[in-house]
């Protein structure tokens, strides 16, 4: 009766390791088998014989599953199906991608997905009998996985806690913190960029598991911290290609704001990146840029809303510093008060076009698409502003003088208390 329990599910015992349960499922499934973490890296995998597809290859190479596959399954609908149920799953070849025929499992702690389980149907598709007895490796599979995750979570704690440190500048100088990663055996990046992402509303454990799934499974840079605070996500970042890490974090931003909405649908997601540093004393300094950026997006939507980067910024940095001038020194611009004046007085809007006007470079085209009326009917305005104002909207310094100083009574506008 025992001997009889045993041959119905052969997963019983227990495994010393998932090496030796994923040996096990090739023996009874007589395929080629892998075992994955929730976000596709590759845990344990069987031998297979030569004629293996491109996708096992490549996984088995970089121990995760290649960024196109992932994709393309997701494209598919193949990973949330996963990620919903139980229950094996049979994918059909998909050629562009190297992937052959293929049957998986999630493994599942409740309705928590640890990870997965896959098997490579060669010449004879998996028969009914050996799809329940995926089911059962997939349980077997639970405790292995269950331990693991204790022990990445016991780590991911310590780390946490030393990200933390490097963003509030606990650490006076480079060779302590590099002591620090040498403790923690991590390799520090040689270059890096602190990037953060807000939403609209608190990041849950849900959307927590939803981000880190995300930035691990994109391979677009390299993460080596990350840690979740309110309605921010916070990520140490170091770019694939030094020579192009800018651009590099601007395409992950994009790329990470789409995703989420489009597998998630989480949106309002704003982002940005900090300058891109060689000295891990400088993570602080990256992070308060970031804020920065992703603060000066939130007053200035219109101007700046294709901004990711404190590099981008350009004349918007040094808002900060000039407005802290003039509360030191009080100052109001002659023109811009006679317009304010002339505004209130005739209930025109003559301060506002000339905003305007200096925003779109002077392009009256432009301009009067913006404020939805007539080219002649600018050009009136344009006018009235040269004459009240006293200024020369063709002189490039009195321009720029004139946008700083729109440009500050906004910030002054929305915090008075400032």
């Amino acid at each position: 009766m025992g001997d009889d329990k045993m041959e119905k599910d052969p997963f019983k015992r227990a495994f010393s390791d998932l090496e030796e349960l994923v040996d096990k499922i090739r023996d009874v499934l007589e395929c080629p088998v892998t075992i994955e973490d929730v976000n596709h890296r590759l845990l344990a995998y069987s031998t297979h014989d030569d004629q293996t597809d491109t996708a096992r290859i490549a996984t088995i190479i970089s121990r995760k599953v290649p960024e196109k596959v992932i994709n393309r399954l997701w494209k598919e609908r193949v990973i949330p199906q996963l990620m919903q149920s139980g229950e094996p799953l049979r994918i059909p070849e998909i050629k562009e991608i190297g992937l052959g025929n293929r049957v998986a499992i999630s493994i599942r702690n409740h309705n928590e997905v640890l990870g997965y389980i896959w098997a490579v149907e060669e010449e004879t598709l998996l028969t009914e009998s050996k799809l329940n007895l995926l089911k059962l490796a997939a349980q077997s599979a639970r405790t292995e996985m269950l331990r693991l995750n204790a022990q990445k979570k016991k780590r991911a704690e310590g780390y946490r806690d030393f990200f933390w440190e490097l963003l509030t500048g606990h650490f006076q100088s480079h060779d302590e913190i590099a002591e620090k990663f040498e403790e923690l055996s991590i390799k520090p990046p040689s270059q890096f960029a602190v990037l953060v992402f807000r939403f609209k509303e608190e990041v849950t454990s849900k959307i927590e598991q939803n981000i880190i799934y995300l930035i691990t499974t994109s391979q677009k840079v390299h993460i080596t911290f990350h840690a979740a605070m309110g309605n921010e996500f916070i990520i140490l970042a170091a770019p694939p290609d030094p020579a192009f890490s800018e651009s590099a974090f601007i395409e992950f931003i994009r790329f990470f704001i789409d995703q989420m909405n489009t597998r998630f649908s989480i949106g309002h997601i704003s982002g940005a990146t900090g300058t891109t540093y060689q000295h891990y004393e400088k993570v602080e300094k990256s992070y308060q840029e970031a804020l920065q950026v992703l603060r000066l997006k939130e007053q200035f939507l219109e101007e700046i809303h294709h901004v990711y980067s404190y590099q981008q910024l350009g004349i918007f940095r040094y808002l900060d510093a000039i407005l802290e001038k003039k509360r030191l020194e009080p100052y109001e611009h002659p023109a811009i008060e006679k317009l304010k004046k002339y505004d209130l007085e005739h209930r025109t809007n003559l301060l506002a076009t000339l905003e305007a006007f200096i925003d779109h470079d002077s392009n009256v085209n432009e301009t009067a698409k913006k404020l939805h009326i007539h080219m002649n009917t600018l050009n009136y305005r344009l006018k009235r502003i040269t004459d009240i104002g006293e200024v020369d909207l063709k002189n490039t310094n009195t321009k720029l003088s004139l946008y700083l100083e729109l440009k500050i009574r906004r910030i002054e506008k929305k915090s008075p208390h400032l």
